[in-house]
């Protein structure tokens, strides 16, 4: 009994991973739980970690925008002061400008990656991996992402 318990448990860890949910607050406080399925209803797009390895996943800017972070027309005066930290489970961090999410401000897709191209994400690196197209080395691919906080600068 115990080594099929096991068993069951190795088979569903992965897919138990995969079900995990995002967390994103914004500067004024305000908390946005995204559930998997609620990712998977954003744009996504395909991006690249360290020039060669292609990944797909929901749009960074996507998910600002859903959590009420300013976008667009409205990133601009004191809300362009602010930064975005994207904290995996093991906690690494990443910062980023909130300009540097934003499309209008660069051309390289920022994502939040739930597989490779080439299939799914190794167990280590998901459910979420931030990619960040343009960065000529993966330092900031932040691996199993758990949140993203928008914070205003002091």
């Amino acid at each position: 009994m115990r080594a099929l318990l096991l068993a069951a448990a190795l088979v569903l860890a992965p897919a138990l991973a995969f079900a995990q949910s995002l967390t994103v607050t914004t500067a004024e406080g305000r908390v946005t739980t995204f559930t998997p399925e609620a990712l998977a209803a954003l744009p996504r797009a395909e991006a690249r970690l360290g020039g060669a390895t292609v990944y797909e996943g929901v749009s960074l800017s996507a998910v600002l925008r859903e959590a009420g972070a300013p976008r667009g027309p409205r990133l601009h005066g004191k809300p362009m002061q602010a930064f975005v930290v994207v904290t995996g489970q093991d906690g690494y961090r990443a910062v980023l400008s909130i300009a540097e999410t934003d499309p209008s401000f660069r051309d390289g897709p920022i994502i939040l990656a739930d597989r490779l191209k080439s299939g799914p994400l190794a167990a280590n690196e998901g459910p979420l991996r931030l990619v960040i197209d343009a960065d000529a080395r993966p330092d900031r691919g932040v691996r199993q992402v758990v949140s993203v906080a928008v914070v205003a600068a002091p």
